[in-house]
C-alpha cells in the first residue's frame, strides 16, 4: 500500500509547511515590506500573469501535467466558519507565505516526490519579498522565493520548482497535455464539494481512491468516497459499514458497477467526530 498517500488521508487534510524554505529578501533589491497597505498590485510583475480558474478539483487536474499520483483542492473561505476548517490546521502559516489570506488551494504530487501548487490570495497584491528572474519563459516571469522555490504571479498563483512550474505553463499554453490519470474516478465525481483529493494506491484497497468532504445544508455532511477496481475485501468492508451505519446516525448510498464503488454517506454535522472517524475501506 502507498501509505505516504493513505498517511494523508487519514491525517485528513494538512496545509503543506512551505515557510521554512523562505528568506527575506527585498523585491528586485526593495526592502521587504509586507504592508498590504502600502503592497503593490499584480499589475507591477511584467509579463504574462496566470489567469485560470479554480474552483474545483478539475480545475486543477485540467492544468496539472500527466503522471500525478496524488491531488488536492481546498476552498479555504467556504468552509472557514464551519466545522470543517477545524481538519485544515493552522492556516496563517499558508497565510505569511503571501502577506494576505489564502482563499484556496490546490497541490499535486508526482511519484518521483515532485510537485507543485495553486493558490488563490485575497487581496491581489504583491506583499512578499521576491527576486524577479531577468528572462521570461513563454512570457511569464519568475518570482524566486529562495531555496529553489518560485511563484508565477496571477490567478491563481503558481508556486513550486521552476521546471515543474514550466511544466504546468506549458499545459496552461495548450503546449502540453493535461493529466488523464483520474479521468475515469472524475467521471462520478458531482460538483460543488469545497474538500477534495485523489491519488493513486499502490498494492492497496483499490487502484484509486477519490475523497470530497461538504456541507448538504446548514445541519447535515456528506463524505463521498469513489474507489477504481476496490478489493473484494473494500466491497465486503463498505458493506458492513453500511450495515452499521444506522446505529451511528450515518445513511450510506452505494453506486456499483464493475469497475467502480461509490459509497455517500451523510450524517448530522453535530456528530462531526463520527463523522471523521468512520473508516472508508
Amino acid at each position: 500500500m502507498n501509505t505516504k498517500y493513505i498517511a494523508i488521508f487519514l491525517a485528513v487534510i494538512m496545509v503543506m509547511s512551505i515557510m521554512p524554505f523562505f528568506f527575506s529578501g527585498g523585491s528586485n533589491g526593495e526592502t521587504a515590506d509586507n504592508s498590504v497597505v502600502d503592497a503593490a498590485g499584480f499589475e507591477s510583475i511584467p509579463g504574462e500573469h496566470v489567469d485560470h480558474e479554480l474552483n474545483s478539483l478539475a480545475d486543477g487536474l485540467a492544468v496539472t501535467p500527466e503522471g500525478v499520483a496524488f491531488a488536492e483542492y481546498v476552498d479555504i473561505d467556504s468552509i472557514r466558519d464551519t466545522p470543517l476548517y477545524l481538519m485544515m490546521g493552522n492556516t496563517s502559516q499558508l497565510d505569511s507565505v503571501y502577506g494576505v489570506q489564502v482563499t484556496k488551494l490546490y497541490s499535486a504530487e508526482y511519484a518521483n516526490q515532485h510537485s507543485f501548487n495553486m493558490h488563490v490570495i485575497n487581496p491581489e497584491v504583491i506583499a512578499f519579498p521576491y527576486y524577479l528572474s531577468e528572462d521570461a519563459y513563454n512570457g511569464y516571469y519568475f518570482a524566486s522565493r529562495g531555496s529553489d522555490l518560485y511563484n508565477v504571479i496571477g490567478n491563481p498563483m503558481l508556486f513550486g520548482q521552476q521546471d515543474r512550474l514550466e511544466d504546468v505553463l506549458d499545459v496552461m499554453e495548450g503546449d502540453a497535455n493535461a493529466s488523464s490519470d483520474f479521468s475515469r474516478l472524475m467521471e462520478f465525481v458531482e460538483p460543488g464539494a469545497p474538500i477534495q483529493q485523489v491519488m493513486v494506491v499502490n498494492d492497496g484497497f483499490a487502484d484509486q481512491y477519490y475523497l470530497d468532504l461538504m456541507f448538504l445544508d446548514d445541519s447535515r455532511l456528506s463524505r463521498t468516497t469513489v474507489y477504481l477496481n476496490p478489493t473484494d475485501g473494500t466491497r465486503n468492508n463498505i458493506t458492513a459499514y453500511a450495515a452499521e451505519g444506522p446505529d451511528k446516525g450515518l445513511d450510506y448510498d452505494i453506486e456499483s458497477q464493475e469497475d467502480i464503488l461509490k459509497v455517500t454517506v451523510t450524517l448530522d454535522s453535530s456528530d462531526f467526530y463520527t463523522f471523521l472517524g468512520e473508516p472508508a475501506w
